[in-house]
């Protein structure tokens, strides 16, 4: 286990009031206390998605949700956020470059009272270079968005309901 993370605690505008030293006092907030985070939609060409079932221990244990998503730490961008939890979780060593910002969502939730942005990552192929971090992830899945989106309606209590809500906010915003 490694040294304790610390991380920023915001008021509703985003700004930060004071900072919590691990996850635990993180998701034990005041009521008007929020934090932030970030998911990362992977695409694959040809119209697919990864997605990763989350380790047992992690929050949301058990669902499926974004390739990646993950904390921010006290002092770090949103930006450098993913590029991180990108490398932690699956392995891929990506630049600020190839993110794009799809929107900031704003607590709720779903989304346990975070700030989230979220980022898409265009990946070439079935990426031989993922390496699963098995602490986090316990398995990964690539498949059509079509029917990714399927599977979510019909089995809405398997996935995270933070990924629900995203994957809505993606579709409308790229009209997919």
């Amino acid at each position: 286990m490694g040294p304790i993370e610390r991380f920023a605690v915001v008021n509703i505008n985003n700004v930060v009031t004071r900072y919590v030293e691990g996850k635990e006092a993180l998701h034990n907030l005041k009521k008007g206390e929020y934090h932030r985070a970030v998911h990362v939609f992977v695409e694959v060409n040809g119209g697919r998605f990864l997605m990763q079932l989350k380790a047992t221990g992690t929050e949301n244990e058990g669902k499926w949700s974004s390739s990646v998503s993950g904390h921010v730490r006290a002092g770090e961008s949103f930006e450098a956020a993913a590029i991180r939890e990108t490398e932690e979780e699956i392995g891929l060593n990506i630049k600020q470059s190839d993110l794009e910002k799809v929107a900031l969502i704003r607590p709720c939730e779903e989304t346990g009272n975070e700030f989230v942005t979220l980022y898409t990552y265009l990946m070439d192929d079935d990426d031989e270079r993922l390496k699963i971090n098995k602490d986090e992830v316990t398995e990964v899945l690539i498949w059509k968005l079509d029917d990714m989106v399927k599977n979510v309606d019909e089995n809405r209590i398997s996935y995270s309901p933070a990924f629900i809500i995203l994957l809505n906010i993606f579709l409308e915003l790229y009209k997919v």
